[in-house]
């Protein structure tokens, strides 16, 4: 039997231009930081953003985004919260709160069909989804019930962090899964992804340098405070390089765009 909510999902997603995942097989790089810079970015650049956080175990871009978990508001389905001002945001951490909730299996996979078929989006020129860490069934899923995702794949200069990112580069490019690009995260003396980004054919977009109190500094832009000169010029040229990547002719509209009619 087919389920009802894929016909849902395609409709709820029809306004989006592009869906970008941010993606790494390792914890502990920065996903969730790179995922919120450049939402922060893209939205101060004027480009129409949304953000999905898909780590169910893990959600921590509205902690980042300083974003106020209220329920959202229903209308045939639910609306995105809205981060720093610019930035349509949904996770399942604006049901679950802070409350761990297990989930196994295919409990996985249901619980993002349902998130995905209940949220109503925004017209959007770009859909960043921050995935959780590792290979599974997230990044399968993202790939069967979302259309043409491309993948932005998240590194450090370590070679353990090097050597995981790997395995999913190479999963990507068996499935034929577009690779926007590489972001090299935590970069303190040497960059080390270049050689992985020309193994692999897709551009390094940008290396960013440690910053021990990120957490504190994107918080604050995300109220509205500038970003230190270091971290926007970076993120600046990672969301150019992406927009320039793309395939269609991104609308620059401002935030009040009305939302989509879909039921």
């Amino acid at each position: 039997m087919i389920d009802p909510r894929l016909d849902v999902i395609g409709k709820r997603l029809a306004a989006v231009d592009r869906i970008v995942a941010v993606s790494s097989a390792k914890g502990g790089v920065g996903k969730s930081v790179c995922a919120a810079l450049l939402a922060l970015v893209f939205g101060r650049e004027g480009y129409r953003t949304g953000l999905l956080d898909l780590d169910f175990q893990g959600a921590s871009a509205h902690l980042l985004l300083d974003v106020q978990l209220d329920f959202p508001e229903e209308e045939a389905g639910i609306r995105p919260l809205r981060a720093a001002g610019t930035v349509d945001f949904m996770s399942f951490a604006a049901f679950s709160r802070e409350h761990a909730v297990p989930l196994r299996g295919s409990e996985v996979t249901q619980a993002m069909l349902e998130l995905l078929a209940i949220t109503i989006w925004n017209p959007l020129d770009f859909l960043l989804i921050d995935m959780p860490p590792g290979i599974g069934d997230e990044i399968l899923d993202v790939l069967r019930y979302m259309h043409a995702p491309e993948f932005l794949v998240v590194t450090t200069p370590s070679r353990l962090v090097g050597h995981v990112v790997e395995r999913l580069l190479v999963m990507l490019r068996e499935l034929k899964v577009p690779v926007v690009g590489l972001v090299e995260n935590m970069v303190r003396k040497d960059s080390r992804a270049a050689v992985l980004a020309d193994r692999y054919s897709c551009p390094l977009l940008g290396s960013i340098p440690y910053e021990e109190d990120i957490d504190d500094i994107l918080a604050e832009a995300a109220g509205g405070k500038p970003l230190p000169e270091r971290i926007s010029s970076v993120f600046r040229s990672i969301a150019a390089r992406l927009a320039a990547g793309g395939q269609t002719e991104l609308r620059r509209q401002s935030a009040d765009s009305p939302p989509a009619d879909v039921v």
